[in-house]
């Protein structure tokens, strides 16, 4: 007994503490949580505070789980979330639907609520203060101001309003699609993976600005380092991964092991072990993904293939990496690393400059392939006839020819324009941007 009052002791003052650190009374209602959350979440951020982050979090999660235990007046029952088939499901459901009732409360409007599928019920008192129509304009601003994300509604898609008498009972039925809100916390922080700003406008904006950086030829010659090192770093990745040692150089030259070394493929291993752990601990699927696809890659290109096929990549994968690896990297835009790897920020300039050499191969490409440029034959010092140039290995040693050159690498260019537009058009979808921007428009066009 004394060790249970010392436990619930001990939990009250964490809580206690909790409150006080986000600065909201202990009566304070989900929303209000998240709003000083989001608050401070932001402050901190300006202010580089990243240690503060943790503790925010950790306090809102320890409240928001204190919220739960109370939420006993919207239980979870199947009727009100039948896709909830666990416990914490439900919780989160019934969490949803209690915040989603108290919001509506404060602005006068008793309502009952339930979720069937894809489709929100909402039961409202109708009185004679307000016509039906009245109603539903006000209902349909209210749910617009919602973040969908934060209220577990992103399944939602209409919205069924019901007019209810003092007996409980339904008087008039009006149905729409769920409102899209203009702006949501995840919006105005550039930090959020979920800003639909950023993802749906920022991050075709890079691309084409770094279309049109290719495309001055000053700025092209100023930024030339960072095809270079684009360039070396594919032949170094095809060297890490088959097992051996490489250094890439900024001056046009990867310095590449002769022999396998145990060394590099234990160490490079350990990296994505590294990589695929921490983002199971902080259930990060594109990292555990990642980390898994790259480990069979290395011990495909380590243990199965010949000495002979290594050496052909090897000079196939600078070019090559022009196009895999600056797709990698924008792709990746759109997905959190652990927190050990974050790149919140440093996403953006990397979708600009990973842009550079895309844009670039495919553009060269293209034109070689039209017969407007020739295939860029010879090394960056030893001149077009140089034997050790990556085409000239591959024309000469392994006897490609010119087609097939220019064949596989316009094909890689497509394979990469494809992924690069599917994830672009995925979030797109997802996030139901097409809503958002339809509806900034015509809050442009209003105003």
């Amino acid at each position: 007994m004394v060790s249970s009052k010392k436990a619930e002791d001990s939990s009250s003052l964490q809580l206690a503490a909790c409150y006080r650190l986000l600065q909201i009374h202990d009566n304070a209602n989900l929303e209000t949580l998240d709003a000083a959350y989001f608050s401070l979440r932001a402050q901190a951020i300006k202010e580089g505070n990243r240690k503060h982050l943790e503790a925010l979090k950790a306090a809102r999660t320890t409240i928001k789980t204190h919220l739960k235990s109370l939420a006993a007046s919207q239980p979870a029952t199947e009727e009100n979330c039948p896709n909830a088939a666990k416990t914490d499901q439900q919780s989160n459901c019934a969490d949803a639907l209690a915040a989603l009732v108290e919001k509506l409360s404060h602005h006068h409007i008793h309502a009952k609520v339930s979720v069937r599928k894809t489709a929100l019920n909402l039961g409202v008192l109708d009185t004679e203060e307000v016509t039906h129509s009245q109603l539903v304009a006000q209902v349909k601003h209210l749910l617009s101001e919602i973040d969908i994300t934060e209220y577990g509604l992103t399944a939602i898609e209409t919205v069924h309003l019901y007019g209810l008498n003092a007996q409980q009972k339904a008087q008039w039925k009006k149905s729409f699609p769920l409102p899209t809100p203009q702006i949501t916390t995840d919006d105005t922080d550039l930090y959020s993976f979920n800003n639909r700003f950023s993802n749906t406008l920022i991050f075709p904006g890079l691309l084409l600005l770094s279309a049109i950086l290719n495309s001055v030829s000053p700025i092209k010659q100023l930024l030339f380092g960072v095809y270079i090192w684009v360039h070396e770093f594919g032949h170094a990745t095809v060297a890490w991964l088959g097992g051996h040692q490489a250094t890439p150089l900024p001056f046009g030259w990867t310095n590449v092991g002769a022999e396998k070394s145990l060394f590099v493929y234990c160490g490079v291993l350990t990296l994505f072990g590294v990589l695929f752990w921490s983002g199971y601990k902080e259930k990060r699927r594109w990292p555990m993904g990642l980390a898994v696809a790259l480990a069979m890659l290395q011990f495909y290109m380590t243990w199965i293939i010949s000495a002979n096929t290594f050496d052909m990549l090897l000079s196939f994968g600078g070019i090559g990496g022009e196009f895999y690896l600056s797709t990698l990297l924008i792709i990746s835009f759109y997905f959190p690393l652990p927190e050990y790897w974050r790149w919140d920020f440093f996403r953006y300039p990397a979708v600009l400059f990973a842009g550079l050499p895309l844009v670039g191969a495919l553009w060269q490409w293209r034109q070689i392939d039209r017969g407007l440029e020739a295939i860029p034959w010879g090394s960056l010092f030893g001149g077009a006839d140089h034997i050790g140039g990556d085409m000239n290995q591959l024309s000469v040693v392994y006897g490609w020819s010119d087609q097939r050159i220019i064949d596989t690498y316009n094909g890689i260019g497509g394979i990469c324009v494809i992924a690069v537009v599917s994830v672009y058009a995925y979030f797109f979808i997802k996030q139901r941007s097409h809503l958002w921007l339809h509806s900034l428009w015509q809050s442009t066009q209003q105003h």
